[in-house]
C-alpha cells in the first residue's frame, strides 16, 4: 500500500505563478537553461561529490534540509547526518536556478561505500522511519505535476547510482525495490515511476524487472506493464556528476542473438578486443548512415559499435544517425579531482596548456599537486601547488597519487581546442 503525502499544493501554484511571469520566459531560452545546468552540476562538484557515507548534502538552488530535531540546514555545501534528517525540500526558486541535493546511502554489507542519490527539484522528500533499512533509504518523493520552468533541466524526481557491483535497498513511497545500476524515481499524482537507466531495478513485492530503458508505473492498483520509458523522463539528467558517469540510452533496447566483437567505430577493420555475449540486453544510442551498425551501451557499460546482424532491436521511435560517436560526457568544472605528484628534477607549470606560455612557477621532484582539469588534447593537466598557485603542467611530468580516468576529467578554463 502507497502512503499518501499531502500534495504540494503550494509548490505547484508557486510554478504556475512562475511560467505566467514575464522575467521567467528568458529561462526558456537554451543558453539560460544551459547556465542553469551549468551552475548546478557545478555546485554539485563543489560541495557534494565523494560524500562521506550517510550524509545529506545540498549542492545548489533552494533547498531546505529538515532535522529530526527541529533544526533546519539551508546553503549550498551544507552537509547533515542523513540518519537525523526528516524532510528535504527541494524547491523551484524564482527561475534562475535548479535546486540539487545528494545523498550518500551506505551499502547494507560495506558501510564504508555508498549509493548515490540525487534529489532533482522541485520535489520533496518525507523520510520513514525504518530499522530494517540503511539511513536514507526509505523514503517517500513528492513532486509538483508541472516541472521546473526551465526545458534544460531535468524533470523532478531521484537519481540513483548503486555502488559498483553492488544492489541498493531501498523503499521509495511504500515500495521495496533493489537498484543495480542506475535508475530514476519520479511521481506522477499518487503513481510513482520506475526507470532503470542501465541495467536493472527489481520491485520486491512484484518480481518485476525492469531492465535498462524501461520503467513501470506503480500505484495503489498494483503495477503496470513494463514498457520503454518516456524520453523526456530521462533527458538532461545530470549523469557527469555521478561517481560514474554513464550515458542514457535510447527508450527500449536491442538483445544480442549473436556472439559479437565490440567495434571501436563502424567498420570491420575496427574491432576491439571486448567481446558482446548473445542473450544480454544492450542499449542503443544511435546508427550508421548505412543502417548496417548500431552505437550501444553493453550491460557492462562500455561504448561501441556492433553489426545489426547480431542485434534484436526493440527501440521505438527514430534513432539518432551518425558515423562519428559523440563525445563522452566529462565532469563539470569547479572541484578537485584527486592528486598528482611530479616525476622531473625540475617540473615547469605554466600559464596556458602548451610550451608557447609563460613559465609561472617551478616545483621539485615529488611534488603533491591538486588535479582540477585537463586541455582539449588530453595533453596538460589543471593543477594547483600547496600554497595554491594554479597553473598547467604536462602530463609528461607527472604521476597519478590517486585514481582519476583522464577522459572523465572537465576540461578546465583555458583549455583550448
Amino acid at each position: 500500500m502507497i502512503r499518501r503525502l499531502p500534495p504540494l499544493a503550494a509548490l505547484s501554484l508557486l510554478l504556475g505563478l512562475l511560467a505566467a511571469m514575464p522575467g521567467t520566459a528568458r529561462a526558456q531560452e537554451p543558453d539560460h537553461c544551459a547556465a542553469i545546468y551549468q551552475a548546478a552540476t557545478v555546485g554539485m562538484m563543489e560541495h557534494c561529490f565523494a560524500a562521506s557515507p550517510e550524509t545529506a548534502c545540498i549542492a545548489a538552488g533552494d533547498v531546505t534540509i529538515q532535522m529530526q530535531s527541529g533544526q533546519t540546514v539551508t546553503g549550498a555545501g551544507s552537509r547533515a547526518r542523513l540518519g537525523g534528517v526528516a524532510t528535504i525540500h527541494a524547491r523551484p526558486g524564482d527561475g534562475t536556478a535548479w535546486s540539487l541535493a545528494s545523498l550518500a546511502v551506505p551499502d547494507l554489507v560495506n558501510s564504508r561505500r555508498a549509493a548515490t542519490l540525487i534529489v532533482l527539484g522541485p520535489a520533496e522528500l518525507v523520510f520513514d522511519e525504518a530499522p530494517d533499512m540503511q539511513p536514507g533509504a526509505a523514503f517517500n518523493l513528492q513532486a509538483p505535476a508541472e516541472p521546473f520552468p526551465c526545458d534544460g533541466v531535468a524533470r523532478p524526481g531521484v537519481l540513483i547510482q548503486s555502488p559498483p557491483n553492488a544492489l541498493t535497498l531501498l523503499r521509495a513511497n511504500g515500495h521495496d525495490m533493489a537498484v543495480n545500476g542506475l535508475a530514476l524515481l519520479s511521481v506522477d499524482g499518487d503513481a510513482l515511476i520506475v526507470s532503470a537507466l542501465t541495467r536493472e531495478t527489481i520491485l520486491a513485492q512484484s518480481g518485476a524487472v525492469i531492465f535498462a530503458g524501461h520503467s513501470v508505473t506503480v500505484s495503489a492498483d498494483g503495477v503496470a506493464p513494463v514498457a520503454p520509458y518516456d524520453p523526456a523522463l530521462v533527458a538532461h539528467l545530470p549523469t557527469e556528476v555521478l561517481p560514474v558517469i554513464e550515458v542514457v540510452a535510447l527508450p527500449g533496447s536491442a538483445e544480442v542473438i549473436q556472439p559479437t566483437p565490440l567495434f571501436s567505430r563502424p567498420a570491420p577493420a575496427a574491432t576491439t578486443n571486448a567481446q558482446v555475449r548473445a542473450g544480454l540486453p544492450v542499449g542503443v544510442l544511435g546508427r550508421s548512415s548505412d543502417g548496417q551498425w548500431l552505437h550501444v551501451r553493453t550491460y557492462d557499460g562500455r561504448i561501441g559499435w556492433v553489426p545489426l546482424a547480431a542485434l534484436d532491436v526493440r527501440v521505438p521511435g527514430e534513432i539518432p544517425v551518425y558515423d562519428k560517436a559523440p563525445p563522452l560526457p566529462v565532469r563539470p568544472f569547479g572541484s578537485m579531482q584527486g592528486y598528482v605528484k611530479t616525476d622531473a628534477e625540475r617540473n615547469i607549470l605554466r600559464a596556458g596548456p602548451g610550451q608557447e606560455f609563460e613559465m609561472v612557477a617551478t616545483v621539485p621532484f615529488w611534488t603533491d599537486l591538486a588535479l582540477y582539469g585537463r586541455s582539449a588534447d588530453g595533453q596538460w593537466l589543471y593543477v594547483e601547488t600547496g600554497d595554491g598557485v594554479r597553473a598547467w603542467i604536462s602530463t609528461l611530468l607527472i604521476s597519478p597519487s590517486t585514481p582519476y580516468s583522464l577522459a572523465e576529467l572537465p576540461y578546465a578554463p583555458g583549455a583550448g581546442g
